[in-house]
């Protein structure tokens, strides 16, 4: 049995409207996973791994991944990082924004770009931004947005994506 800690909006999600991706996920992964005030309880008596993998995927829709991205986590090539703006920037809610806005871009536009270049996805929360994505995906995907972070222009950050791109086929 594993204990899962997540926050109010993630078991909001979960315990409301999110019976049936809740049931979905337990179905994908066999494991029995209930939702209590401060987090959720997974357990999977004949396959324990499985629990591992159910929290994960739980990782996953706490960062912001819809559940369709969020059950990648089951398959053994896929990784999710997150990276805590709040820590980068110290606090500064300022700089926060901004640097969210310079990831999600006009209309979603960055983001988007960055999603078909890298081949990863990209969910940008309240004070994190989260990769998911196979290991080359993944790393090509969160050094764009380091480079975002650290004020790089989108034109090179692409152009670097389209290199390694050229460069995976």
């Amino acid at each position: 049995m594993r204990l899962v800690a997540l926050p109010k909006k993630t078991l909001n999600l979960l315990s409301k409207q999110g019976k049936k991706q809740l049931k979905e996920l337990e179905r994908a992964t066999g494991a029995k996973i209930k939702v209590f005030d401060e987090g959720a309880q997974v357990e999977d008596e004949e396959n324990p791994g499985m629990e591992w993998e159910a929290e994960q995927v739980l990782s996953a829709l706490e960062a912001g991944f819809p559940l369709k991205i969020a059950l990648n986590m089951l398959k053994d090539d896929f990784y999710l990082e997150k990276l805590d703006l709040m820590q980068a920037f110290r606090g500064k809610e300022a700089q926060v924004e901004r640097a969210k806005a310079r990831i999600i871009g006009t209309e979603g536009t960055a983001k988007q770009k960055i999603e078909e270049l890298s081949g990863a996805f990209i969910a940008v929360g309240d004070e994190t931004v989260a990769v998911i994505g196979k290991f080359e995906e993944l790393k090509d995907a969160k050094e764009a947005v380091m480079r975002l972070l650290e004020g790089a222009p989108h034109a090179s950050v692409f152009y670097y994506l389209e290199k390694r791109e050229r460069e995976r086929a």
